[in-house]
């Protein structure tokens, strides 16, 4: 959820209604749903396959993968700061694994090892 606020008030998307209208079903739908595309591209990179692999075997797109590449993309760009990967640690794993950069174990770990604290909605990024 903190990672949804912070794009929408990255692109200027700041009303509470936006907030709850955008996203969060998507969000649910492409992590539990049996028949998300997203979902079956996760589980499969989960299981060893390559993002090559998986690609090159599905006959339909699922659009989460190179959405979260051109996000991390659009947010170097657009913000200026230190250690992005720590405002927006699940988008930024999820490029590196796609990318073929970090395993899903180590993304795992790496989430796991985050410390726990409260998290300001209100932030502007």
């Amino acid at each position: 959820m903190r990672t949804i606020i912070a794009l929408q008030l990255m692109f200027l998307i700041n009303t509470p209604n936006h907030i709850f209208c955008t996203g969060v079903g998507d969000t649910f739908g492409t992590c539990f749903g049996p028949l998300s595309r997203n979902r079956k591209f996760g589980y499969r990179l989960g299981k060893g396959e390559t993002p090559e692999e998986i690609r090159d075997s599905m006959t339909e797109v699922a659009e989460g993968v190179d959405t979260s590449i051109a996000l991390v993309k659009m947010i170097k760009e657009r913000c200026k700061g230190y250690r992005l990967d720590l405002k927006y640690p699940i988008l930024f794993g999820v490029a590196e694994i796609i990318e073929g950069n970090m395993k899903p174990l180590e993304g795992l770990q790496g989430l796991m090892s985050f410390p726990t604290r409260m998290e300001n909605y209100d932030e502007r990024f």
